[in-house]
């Protein structure tokens, strides 16, 4: 049984995955109170679940990045889980997950999170054979700035500010958003991704897994 943790945002997610069936999961607001709320909605998912922490045979784990304090207190946890029960580990990027979430489409995929100070972290994505592949690093950049790299048409998925809807009203049209459930990061999709990992064989070391904080 895989356990995903996501806290790497104002939204936190967890989920348990059997490898065949995504066999519960729980998205909720944390706003900034991840250190008291991740750890219990585990609990509380596996004893929903009938299950319990030696039930669980590998950890996934959002690395960000996002919210600095986020981030490090879910992969902290996801070490502490891995270390202690000797569990492989998939440490996996805010922006993979999103794009996990969206359907098959030729143009370019732009995920987005949320960076402070008026700035976004952007990465573009195209479809291949595989599904969404990343074609370029994390970017963080103004608003503005991110509305003169977009390639139109395209699609943008993630955490829209109002300062960003605005920025961005001059590419309605060509520029194509999504219903806000397409904007949810969710565990199940950080989860089937780390399932996908451990079947390559594609694990991080617990000691050596680092999370990733925007620049």
């Amino acid at each position: 049984m895989l356990l995903a943790l996501d806290s790497a945002s104002l939204r936190a997610s967890i989920a348990l995955h059997d490898g065949t069936t995504l066999r519960a999961e729980c998205t909720w607001e944390s706003s900034n109170r991840h250190t008291v709320t991740l750890l219990p909605r585990v609990v509380q998912l596996l004893a929903s679940s009938n299950l319990t922490p030696q039930d669980l045979t590998a950890i996934g784990v959002c690395i960000g990045p996002g919210s600095y304090t986020g981030v490090r207190i879910g992969v902290a946890l996801a070490k502490g889980l891995a270390s202690s029960r000797k569990l492989p580990l998939v440490g996996i990027t805010t922006l993979d997950i999103l794009a996990a979430a969206q359907p098959q489409d030729s143009r370019p995929l732009y995920a987005i999170f949320a960076a402070g100070r008026r700035r976004v972290g952007y990465g573009r994505y195209q479809w291949s054979e595989d599904g969404w592949r990343s074609e370029t690093g994390v970017q963080v950049v103004s608003w503005e700035e991110l509305a003169g790299r977009i390639e139109l048409p395209a699609i943008l998925v993630g955490e829209i500010e109002a300062p960003g809807r605005e920025a961005l009203r001059s590419l309605f049209g060509r520029l194509v958003i999504p219903a806000p459930a397409r904007h949810l990061r969710r565990a199940g999709y950080l989860a089937d991704i780390a399932w996908q990992r451990l079947r390559d064989n594609q694990v991080d070391a617990p000691s050596a897994l680092l999370p990733l904080y925007a620049r």
